[in-house]
């Protein structure tokens, strides 16, 4: 499957991938891996944040993914899977998957666990953005 067929079937669907908390942005990131990367299931995480600040302590994202800090970035690619660390509002942090950057702001496809209203296309500021995890596509299994 294609990231635009992920997001096809998605878009406006709620992703509740490990039947936990409802749909959480995570969800997000662990059905886009399953369909997508067509990778096995990822670590378990308490929040998005700590799938880049816990990133060397995770085996199989270290096995799946580079680690892209935001001061090092000179652009983000499609399919990169974008991390915000927790805020004063939100001690998860949170996790999209890039479409597309417009103007230095980032296309993301991504759901909202505080609103449980599904998986959509919302644009989003780097504020707060701690980095990416970027597939690193010779660890694809077939």
């Amino acid at each position: 499957m294609t990231l635009n067929e992920f997001v096809q079937k998605y878009n406006g669907k709620a992703i509740d991938y490990d039947k936990a908390y409802g749909a959480q942005c995570v969800d997000v990131f662990r059905q886009y891996c399953k369909e997508v990367l067509n990778i096995e299931h990822t670590g378990g995480v308490n929040g998005a944040k700590d799938l880049f600040l816990n990133y060397f302590k995770m085996p199989k994202e270290q096995k799946y993914f580079s680690l892209v800090e935001e001061r090092k970035a000179p652009k983000y690619k499609t399919g990169d899977v974008l991390i915000w660390n927790a805020t004063k509002n939100n001690q998860y942090g949170h996790v999209a998957i890039l479409l597309a950057e417009m103007s230095g702001d980032l296309i993301v496809f991504e759901q909202n666990g505080f609103k449980q209203d599904g998986a959509k296309i919302i644009l989003r500021t780097k504020e707060n953005l701690l980095g990416a995890l970027r597939f690193l596509p010779s660890s694809k299994i077939d």
